[in-house]
């Protein structure tokens, strides 16, 4: 699709068609991940062309503008290629910064977590000297608990349950996590969203995407952020 210009166009005049028909406020790409330098080149001509789509759009039917947004890479930089930054800043409302998957079980033979709000590590290249065997950084081996090492807070709140487990609030990384025999299991529980939730309200950023709603548990962790 992003090769070719018309292709482009009926992908942009369809997602404004859509999002008219349902009565949406704007529209949000979700591309993980584009990883060539043609893509980057592209995408930046995609959301080029985007924009004009919306803006003319909005003229013609006098109705208000789209919002046009778009999930993002935590880095600029991804497998050795660039996001195009510029065409992103004339186009882009805001961009949704994915902020997990830094560690994952099938990948990886240590404990990490893995929407870590800080990681000392990442900077000074050590590792998890001082952590205690079963904490973050610990060795790991053998299955994750799910063929793709994820699982949902309402079934992690089911499992700690289940077996009695005691949940630790983790604030070097701003996670949680739990030991239950041989398993290590790391998440977000009401403590990391809270803190995670004061920390976007202090740098003035725009707002906060949650992935996703329907994994809640009774809405524990929707309602968390109501006293931050």
């Amino acid at each position: 699709m992003l090769n070719q210009s018309s292709r482009r166009k009926s992908f942009i005049d369809s997602s404004i068609k859509t999002a008219r028909k349902y009565g949406f406020l704007g529209i949000d790409l979700f591309w993980l991940w584009p990883n060539t330098t043609s893509d980057m080149y592209n995408m930046g001509i995609l959301l080029d062309e985007w924009r004009t789509a919306i803006e003319s759009e909005s003229r013609s039917s006098d109705e208000q503008k789209l919002i046009l947004a778009m999930a993002l890479h935590y880095s600029p930089d991804y497998k050795s290629v660039t996001y195009p930054i510029e065409s992103m800043k004339r186009n882009l409302d805001w961009g949704h910064v994915v902020a997990y998957e830094y560690h994952h079980p099938i990948k990886e033979n240590v404990t990490g977590a893995h929407a870590a709000l800080y990681d000392p590590s990442s900077k000074s290249n050590t590792n998890y000297a001082n952590s205690k065997e079963s904490s973050v950084g610990a060795a790991a081996s053998g299955k994750a608990e799910t063929d793709d090492g994820s699982m949902s807070y309402k079934y992690i709140k089911w499992y700690t349950r289940s077996y009695g487990a005691k949940v630790l609030y983790y604030s070097t990384y701003v996670v949680n996590y739990c030991v239950i025999g041989a398993t290590w299991i790391g998440y977000d529980d009401v403590e990391a969203i809270r803190t995670k939730i004061a920390y976007a309200k202090e740098k003035k950023l725009l707002g906060y995407n949650v992935f996703l709603v329907t994994n809640d548990d009774n809405y524990t962790l929707s309602q968390s952020g109501r006293c931050c």
